[in-house]
């Protein structure tokens, strides 16, 4: 996918209501919301909630990041299908840690750890990201369905210590689901979000730096094209000739299991031509660097 391709109106195998719920598919099926949200004194937090389906068993992660002292909070979770409340014709998932449900144009979702907890709403005013412009593609030897609404709009509450503030931000959620997987897992992924309705879903399955993403435009037009990233301490230059664009994204860990993490990123650099800041989220995995991560599924 390294050959730029741009596209208005396109066919996508991946139907925005329908697909939202369960799938039969033999390797999982994710559902992903991560945020970025400000309180009413200009406090940044960063929050997530994440499920996978496998077969009989659900994997669930909830985590809070506070930007002002770095406090990070997680828990994680499996548990059998028979002890989870999920629908099978829609989205809504209720686990031991969070719940989940909603879609296409207002979500809900609400997760706690052991010193913290959130509900947000989320709305969507934007179009929708079909990763590789149809939302499937091939992937670790099989075949994936990735979709994502990059630019909710958020409003709710967090509760750190007993303490409640009011939030509002920015979520990006991510649906996808794998079949039939050969090869064993290792890639790279960045969800980025520039501003004014410009988007990227950057992926990386080789981890030798070469890259293909698909780019969000404000019109819903999709522009798929290659990318060179270039790792250092803490961060990547991602550079994009196809769109003008070179970006210096650093990070830092959101959560962690064993081997993987989710971190969140800060954007800066020109896109376009044009100066751009913003922000994002990065998974790793089966990958060596100075954090490591997981992505959706």
């Amino acid at each position: 996918m390294n050959s730029h391709k741009t596209t208005t109106a396109h066919p996508v195998l991946f139907d925005l209501s329908a697909d939202l719920a369960p799938t039969a598919s033999d390797a999982g099926d994710s559902w992903w919301f991560a945020s970025r949200l400000r309180d009413d004194d200009g406090d940044i937090y960063w929050t997530k909630t994440h499920v996978i389906q496998m077969g009989e068993s659900y994997v669930s992660t909830v985590s809070v990041l506070r930007d002002s002292d770095r406090r990070a909070d997680e828990r994680h979770t499996a548990e059998p299908a028979a002890e989870v409340k999920a629908a099978a014709d829609r989205l809504d998932v209720q686990t031991s840690l969070l719940d989940m449900s909603g879609g296409p144009d207002k979500f809900t979702t609400s997760g706690a750890t052991d010193d913290a907890a959130f509900r947000l709403t989320l709305r969507r005013t934007e179009p929708a990201l079909y990763n590789g412009g149809s939302g499937v593609f091939p992937f670790l030897g099989g075949r994936t369905g990735q979709l994502s609404l990059p630019g909710l709009a958020a409003t709710g509450t967090i509760t750190i210590d007993g303490v409640e503030r009011n939030v509002k931000g920015r979520t990006w959620f991510d649906r996808q689901w794998i079949a039939g997987p050969a090869d064993p897992p290792r890639f790279l992924w960045f969800g980025l979000d520039l501003g004014d309705g410009r988007y990227l879903s950057v992926w990386d399955t080789t981890g030798d730096g070469v890259s293909w993403l698909t780019a969000l435009k404000p019109d819903g037009t999709h522009v798929i094209t290659g990318a060179q990233r270039t790792a250092h301490e803490g961060g990547y230059l991602l550079a994009i000739p196809d769109l003008e664009a070179s970006l210096e994204i650093t990070y830092r860990r959101l959560d962690a299991t064993e081997g993987d993490s989710t971190n969140v990123c800060t954007v800066a650099g020109t896109f376009a031509g044009r100066e751009v800041t913003g922000h994002g989220y990065h998974d790793i995995v089966g990958a060596s660097g100075p954090e490591t991560a997981r992505h959706h599924a």
